[in-house]
């Protein structure tokens, strides 16, 4: 198996509450559903392994690339979904997607993908007008965009209606032996449909 995101020794606390400490994962391509209680850690450690924190304890590489001391080449490997919009309300839904392909160096979103999540009617749109649904999507296909090795998301199927979510399953699916979509979720039907291994972060920490 080809490692795509490696993380050794991770550790992070606030103060006296240990969320994880010693922390390993080594994985590969297919989709990884991060699970556990509220406050058990998982959106910290997608925050983490993005590098938008940095971990009190340990390293993270993304395809062979350590996070700290190689972090252009790492993040030209990843993609960060986050949970809630990071776009600028006065923000078209066409000019995020462009800021995030700059950013990224990517390719920007094909049709399907457009059409798929059903935003393609609303690229003209500012994000102060859309709902919370429509702005959900645009991150998901912000996330999607570009062919990243590794994706992360944090409760990818918070707030978008059925249509969207079959369409953010086949997606899944289509890349399980090409890409490691790592999730987190309290979705169970979301784990067994995209047939997600399962990282439980309330118990102990393992190397997955």
């Amino acid at each position: 198996m080809t490692i795509l995101l490696a993380a050794e020794g991770l550790g992070m606390r606030f103060g006296a509450r240990v969320l994880f400490e010693k922390l390993d994962l080594a994985l590969g391509a297919g989709a990884v559903a991060l699970v556990g209680g509220n406050g058990a850690g998982k959106s910290t450690l997608l925050s983490l392994l993005a590098g938008i924190e940095a971990p009190q304890a340990g390293r993270v590489a993304v395809c062979g690339h350590d996070l700290a001391s190689q972090g252009r080449a790492a993040r030209a490997s990843l993609a960060y979904v986050p949970d809630e919009s990071v776009a600028y309300d006065f923000m078209t839904g066409d000019e995020f997607l462009r800021m995030v392909q700059a950013l990224r160096g990517c390719a920007g979103p094909d049709q399907e993908l457009l059409a798929g999540f059903g935003i393609d009617v609303y690229l003209g749109l500012p994000f102060r007008d859309m709902s919370l649904g429509t702005r959900k999507k645009f991150m998901l296909a912000s996330g999607l965009m570009g062919g990243a090795p590794v994706v992360l998301m944090d409760e990818p199927s918070n707030g978008i209606d059925a249509a969207a979510r079959a369409f953010l399953v086949a997606q899944i699916r289509a890349h399980e032996h090409t890409r490691l979509i790592l999730f987190s979720t309290h979705d169970q039907d979301l784990v067994a449909a995209v047939g997600a291994r399962v990282l439980d972060l309330s118990a102990p920490a393992r190397r997955d």
